[in-house]
C-alpha cells in the first residue's frame, strides 16, 4: 500500500465536543457514564439511568458511533473508549472530550488508535494544568499531532486492530467468565 503519510493536527481531521445536551432533548432522562465508569480502553460500568431532572450539571456531551472519548481529567490514567454503536440517550460527563472524525479524512477506529497511544497520553500528560485536579483543555488535544497515512491504509490498519482488540476483548470474558465458575 503506497502514499505519503503526513503528520496532522488532530483539529484538521476531527473535531472536539461537536455536541451537547440542548433544551430539545427528546427524552425525560439520560444514560450517563462518567469518569470513574471507563478503564483503559473500555467501559467498565454500564451507563447510569436516571432523569433528566437528577441529571448531574456535567452531564453535557452527546456522543455517536465512530467517536473517541477520553479522559480530560488525569489523562495518565488513560480512561478512554471507542463508541462502537450509537445509544441515542447517551450522555458522558464534560470530564471527557469526544473526539468525532471527519470521516472523508481519517477512519474513526484509527483515529481511536492514534488516541490510545502512549505517546498520545504522553503528550496529554505533559500538557496537565492543576495540581489537585490535573488536567488538559479540548485545545491541547485538538493541538496534538498523529502520523496520518493514506485513508485506505487507515482502513487496514484499523481493520486489523479492530480484529485484535476484539480478540482481547472476547479472550478478557472468558477469563472472567472461568474465574467466576473458579
Amino acid at each position: 500500500m503506497g502514499g505519503e503519510a503526513r503528520k496532522c493536527k488532530l483539529r484538521e481531521v476531527a473535531d472536539i465536543n461537536p455536541e451537547s445536551l440542548s433544551p430539545n432533548w427528546p427524552y425525560d432522562h439520560i444514560r450517563y457514564l462518567d469518569i470513574s465508569s471507563v478503564g483503559e480502553g473500555a467501559v467498565m460500568a454500564p451507563p447510569k439511568l436516571m432523569l433528566l431532572s437528577d441529571a448531574p450539571s456535567r452531564a453535557k456531551r452527546l456522543v455517536k458511533a465512530g467517536d473517541t472519548v477520553l479522559s480530560t481529567v488525569r489523562p495518565g490514567r488513560r480512561s478512554i473508549f471507542f463508541v462502537k454503536e450509537t445509544i441515542p440517550d447517551l450522555v458522558v460527563s464534560t470530564g471527557f472530550a469526544v473526539v468525532r472524525p471527519r470521516t472523508d479524512k481519517v477512519d474513526p477506529y484509527f483515529l481511536y488508535a492514534c488516541v490510545f497511544d502512549r505517546s498520545f497520553t504522553a503528550y496529554l500528560v505533559s500538557r496537565e494544568k492543576g495540581a489537585a485536579y490535573p488536567a488538559v483543555l479540548p485545545n491541547d488535544i485538538a493541538e496534538a499531532e498523529i502520523f496520518l497515512p493514506p485513508l485506505p491504509e487507515q482502513r487496514a490498519i484499523a481493520r486489523i486492530l479492530g480484529t485484535l482488540d476484539d480478540k482481547i476483548e472476547l479472550n478478557r470474558r472468558m477469563n472472567e467468565t472461568l474465574e467466576a465458575m473458579a
